[in-house]
């Protein structure tokens, strides 16, 4: 992360090199990692290979008992690291625009496709109490691909699915507006596929025009990656244990409103739990880092280009989406693991007061929160599409600061008659850290 943070790209590439760092519990992050930084060193191809390889872990991953027994009593950094449910998703807008950079749109379309599996398959799995259940973007994504693939018919549906997500959703729930991007793309291609009544409603709605574009020009999809995304710590909390009656305890926190009930029954164990009167737990909390960019444009003077990059996808608001969304989990499993420490601590302490003071010692070492995570995501994604002519053409990213300090990155594309080029760039400056 040094290394990625000084924007010395291929230090961190000779960093991932070392066979020694891929721990196999914490392999699928060496995959993320990996695949991320060959991604910001502009080189799809090998990327894809090791984000495959992430991909057909969380495909196989099956928890171990054996490792979901030793985190109850330990904690859970010993079992192997799954990936947040956002993460095995946003896995897939890596690897589609990859394949979309190297020409393959078939293979592209796959990837859109799997973001949206992979949601419906969370939401099932969560039965439908997760908050961030629909993700705008990868359906926005699907849209851009069949675009590019000139199946107009299809990208209106998934740009018409994006829209409604994005009004429903991302703009109550994560901050996130309507890009006015998507707006013109839904009324295009509404046109293109003969929806002439669609065209009309949603150009009323948006008070946007249809414009057709010259039918020899090509386009340009840019995505920027701006910042990081927020990094996992550790926090602590205190309960309180009160006996409520046939085998049950219920651990309390009243500044916070929190009652867990846990059964105990009437062993000699329960019996030591029910006599603990307070318990500190562990769990993961994250910590934001903070964009130092909030505006980015795509400029060409001589083709009068001015195509702001617009936010499709919030990843920091996500992340602390989805955390919200399991911490009641998150916290019982921890006051169930540090209870069970406690109680088996005052068992032992009856029969060897040294060997229960020591057993007290490896608690409280071993009561860790998982903090793992993958921290190259990007604090936002952001695109634009832009109209050229065919040939070579040279484009200003001008990004800007808060204090209107700004950075200036020249790309050349080249454009083809009625097809469609991505690129991609990542701004890894951030201005600090901040706790919410």
């Amino acid at each position: 992360m040094q290394a990625v943070y000084r924007g010395d790209l291929e230090s961190a590439e000779k960093l991932l090199d070392d066979n020694s760092i891929q721990k196999k519990k914490d392999i699928l992050l060496y995959y993320f990692n990996r695949g991320t930084v060959l991604w910001m060193n502009n080189k799809p191809e090998e990327s894809n290979k090791y984000f495959r390889l992430a991909d057909y872990y969380i495909e196989d991953y099956q928890k171990s008992i054996a490792a979901k027994a030793v985190s109850f009593i330990t904690n859970p950094k010993v079992e192997p690291y799954p990936g947040e449910f956002f993460e095995q998703i946003l896995l897939h807008y890596y690897t589609a625009v990859n394949y979309a950079q190297m020409g393959n749109l078939d293979e592209a379309l796959v990837e859109a496709k799997r973001m949206l599996i992979k949601m419906q398959k969370i939401t099932d799995y969560t039965k439908g109490k997760n908050k961030y259940k629909r993700d705008a973007f990868a359906h926005n994504l699907l849209g851009i691909i069949y675009d590019a693939q000139r199946d107009y018919n299809n990208a209106f549906i998934a740009y018409r699915n994006a829209y409604e997500i994005y009004k429903d959703d991302y703009q109550l729930q994560l901050a996130t507006p309507v890009p006015l991007q998507l707006k013109k793309d839904l009324i295009r291609t509404a046109h293109l596929s003969g929806f002439y009544d669609d065209q009309g409603k949603y150009e009323a709605d948006f008070k946007l025009n249809y414009i057709p574009e010259d039918p020899t020009s090509g386009n340009l999809i840019f995505f920027w990656n701006n910042g990081f995304g927020p990094i996992k710590d550790e926090a602590s909390i205190n309960f309180s244990i009160s006996p409520a009656g046939g085998g049950w305890v219920n651990f309390i926190n009243h500044d916070l409103g929190l009652n867990f009930p846990y059964y105990v029954g009437d062993s000699e164990q329960s019996n030591s739990l029910s006599r603990l009167k307070i318990i500190r737990v562990a769990f993961p909390r994250y910590i934001g880092r903070q964009p130092y960019y909030n505006k980015a444009i795509l400029l060409n003077d001589s083709l009068h280009i001015s195509a702001p990059l617009e936010m499709a996808e919030n990843v920091d608001a996500i992340a602390y989406k989805s955390l919200e969304d399991r911490m009641v989990k998150e916290l019982s499993e921890a006051l169930i693991r540090l209870a069970l420490k406690q109680a088996a601590e005052e068992m032992v302490r009856k029969e060897n007061q040294r060997l229960g003071a020591a057993l007290s010692i490896v608690n409280a070492v071993t009561e860790q929160a998982d903090t793992r995570n993958w921290q190259l995501l990007p604090y936002s994604i952001n695109y634009t599409r832009v109209t050229m002519p065919q040939g070579k053409h040279l484009l200003t990213l001008k990004t800007t600061g808060a204090a209107n300090e700004s950075d200036q990155t020249i790309f050349t594309f080249s454009i083809g008659s009625r097809q469609t080029t991505f690129g991609v760039f990542h701004s890894i400056q951030f201005k600090g850290y901040q706790v919410y």
